[in-house]
């Protein structure tokens, strides 16, 4: 009898143990799966990946194109190139991303950026060859590209017709529309020294034409009777000594995706600025600021750069979770100073 009660105890005592590693177990399966779903994505599947074609990606990105054709046709178009930009970046599949590339095809047209308009229609005319604008996409290309072999034609081209306005300005020299022509074709050919001759031989005859709007954008005249031409190259050199801070390959992702819901909580930017000029720049900030529709400002931050050296490029990085919903954040912005 105590035999039988000793084992019956026993066998109690094993299934306790059974029940505990069990127990135990689930636990420990429970805890490894609450941290395979927080474990963070890798950076290529959050970063420079395209994202899927999903009818939520598909309304986003048509509810942005909806409003940057409007604003085509009433804002300066060279602030909606870039958000076009990061639409065709953030939806590159989707029909309304590839709509998108017809709009900058049109934007860049508007500022006069023929190459990049004909690349633009070209792609769209690959990617949707029977899309809604293919039609309005191929006068457009062709439109574009004549313009511009008119205004910039073959070197061959270019060639004969100097050397014809040539002697016909040795034929009549009292002619100064052919010594005009002259200096235009030169220019374009980026002989830019010898059509500043010409352009002040004009001047010192014909000094009505400083009003010329042509000789005003290629020549500065100073008060002793010197001049200066404003060649690409000083132009250039101009714009960045009045602004050597570019901000460049800006992007935006959603990060910070939460525990059990893995909704993104921040909506990141990262980009970096680049120093053009060739002195060190002091106090560097770079304002960046995410907006809502219609320009409506969620959050802004500063990142400091103590300075930067001629040339020199430093990347920086921010995340933003001022907003109600990170749907609703429209675009970013950024913006770069120094003291003078």
């Amino acid at each position: 009898m105590n035999l039988n009660q000793d084992s019956l105890d026993r066998g109690k005592t094993d299934m306790r143990g059974v029940c505990r590693a069990a127990g135990l177990f689930f636990m420990l399966a429970c805890a490894a799966l609450l941290v395979s779903c927080a474990t963070p994505r890798t950076a290529s599947q959050t970063l420079g990946q395209p994202e899927r074609t999903t009818i939520a990606n598909e309304l986003a990105a048509r509810k942005e194109i909806d409003e940057l054709r409007t604003a085509l046709g009433t804002s300066a178009n060279s602030t909606v190139i870039p958000r076009l930009l990061q639409t065709i970046s953030k939806y590159p599949g989707t029909e309304a991303g590839i709509e998108a590339r017809f709009l900058l095809g049109k934007a860049y047209q508007s500022i006069g950026s023929s190459p990049d308009a004909v690349s633009l229609y070209r792609e769209y005319l690959r990617l949707a060859p029977s899309g809604q604008y293919a039609a309005e996409a191929q006068e457009y290309m062709a439109r574009v590209q004549e313009e511009y072999d008119q205004r910039y034609p073959s070197p061959a081209t270019l060639e004969a017709e100097i050397g014809r306005v040539r002697q016909e300005v040795q034929a009549a020299p009292d002619d100064v529309k052919k010594q005009m022509e002259l200096a235009d074709l030169l220019w374009k050919r980026s002989n830019y020294g010898k059509s500043g001759e010409i352009y002040a031989a004009v001047i010192t005859r014909w000094p009505e034409y400083l009003e010329d709007e042509t000789i005003r954008g290629r020549m500065e005249f100073q008060a002793d009777g010197s001049y200066l031409v404003l060649s690409p190259g000083e132009v250039q050199r101009r714009q960045i000594e009045a602004q050597p801070l570019e901000c460049i390959n800006l992007a935006s992702f959603h990060s910070g995706r939460d525990l059990f819901t893995q909704e993104a909580r921040y909506y990141a930017v990262t980009g970096q600025v680049v120093n053009h000029s060739d002195s060190v720049l002091y106090g560097v900030e770079v304002i960046v600021t995410i907006y809502g529709f219609g320009n409506v400002v969620y959050d802004t931050t500063t990142v400091t750069i103590p300075r930067l050296f001629p040339k020199e490029i430093r990347a920086f990085s921010v995340r933003f979770g001022n907003f109600e919903n990170i749907e609703n954040v429209y675009r970013h912005e950024c913006v770069a100073s120094f003291q003078r």
